[in-house]
C-alpha cells in the first residue's frame, strides 16, 4: 500500500490531481481503474493513467524484473463520461500485463479491424517511455522498486506500416490521441 500511496503522490506531482474516471472490477490482469487529470494552464490536455499496473512484475530482455504505469493523453474536449478511449487504455495495459513480458520502446497494441492507407483514425497504439513526463518518467517507491511510465502514442495505419518498416520516428508522433472516437474499432 506504500507503493501505492508513492505512485499517486508521483503522478499528482507531476500531472496534478486524479479522479476516476473509468473503473471495471472483472479480470485478473491489470488495474481495476483508470484515472484522469484535468487539463490546466501547463497542460492543456487530459491525462489518463494506470495505478497498479506496476503490482505485477514483468520480464524485461535480459531476464530482469521490471514494473510500468502506463498514460495516454487525450485532449481538452473529451468528457469522461466517453468511456471508450478509458476502456481502450485499460484493455491495452492489460494486454501488456497479460503476456508477462516488458514493453520495449516502439511495441504495439494493434486493432483486429480494418483500417484503409490514408485514414485518419487510430489503428493502434504504440507504447513507449512517458515524454511529458520526462526524467520523472521513472522513478522508484518506498519499497525500493524502480518503476517505469510508459505512454501510448495513436498509430494511424500509415504510421503502423512505417512502424513495421522500421521507418517511424517514435518522437514524431503526437502526445495527444485526438482521433479517439474511432480509436481501435
Amino acid at each position: 500500500m506504500k507503493d501505492d500511496a508513492a505512485i499517486a503522490a508521483h503522478f499528482e506531482r507531476h500531472l496534478g490531481p486524479a479522479e476516476v474516471v473509468y473503473e471495471d472490477a472483472s479480470g485478473i490482469f491489470g488495474p481495476k481503474q483508470v484515472y484522469g487529470v484535468r487539463p490546466c494552464e501547463a497542460r492543456p490536455h487530459w491525462v489518463l493513467h494506470t495505478r497498479g499496473s506496476s503490482v505485477f512484475t514483468l520480464e524485461g530482455r535480459s531476464g530482469e524484473e521490471r514494473r510500468f504505469e502506463f498514460v495516454m493523453s487525450l485532449p481538452d474536449t473529451w468528457n469522461p463520461g466517453e468511456r471508450w478511449p478509458a476502456y481502450i487504455f485499460r484493455r491495452a495495459c492489460q494486454a501488456i500485463l497479460f503476456v508477462g513480458k516488458a514493453p520495449a520502446d516502439g511495441g504495439v497494441f494493434t486493432n483486429s479491424a480494418e483500417s484503409i492507407p490514408g485514414s485518419p483514425h487510430v489503428f493502434a497504439l504504440l507504447v513507449a517511455r512517458s515524454r511529458q513526463l520526462g526524467d520523472d518518467a521513472c522513478f522508484r517507491v518506498s519499497s525500493g522498486r524502480l518503476v517505469e511510465i510508459y505512454a501510448m502514442y495513436a498509430l494511424t495505419f500509415d504510421d503502423f506500416r512505417k512502424h513495421q518498416r522500421h521507418e517511424l520516428d517514435i518522437a514524431t508522433l503526437p502526445e495527444v490521441v485526438v482521433e479517439w472516437r474511432d480509436m481501435l474499432r
